[in-house]
């Protein structure tokens, strides 16, 4: 299994700001690997490149 990360490790890990990574989210451009039970969402960075990488794509 993969090594999941919050929403702010994705972001320094692409160099952006957690509420673009909100966004994202909020606007089905990415869709986390895992949401807890309290609501959190994780993510696979490998997977959100990908996600992103495919979007990108599609415009």
């Amino acid at each position: 299994m993969p090594h999941l990360l919050t929403s702010s490790e994705v972001a320094r890990e692409l160099g952006v700001s957690r509420t673009t990574v909100a966004r994202w989210v909020r606007d089905g451009w990415v869709v986390p690997a895992v949401v807890t039970a309290g609501g959190q969402a994780r993510f696979d960075l490998a997977e959100v490149k990908t996600q992103l990488r495919e979007r990108r794509n599609e415009d």
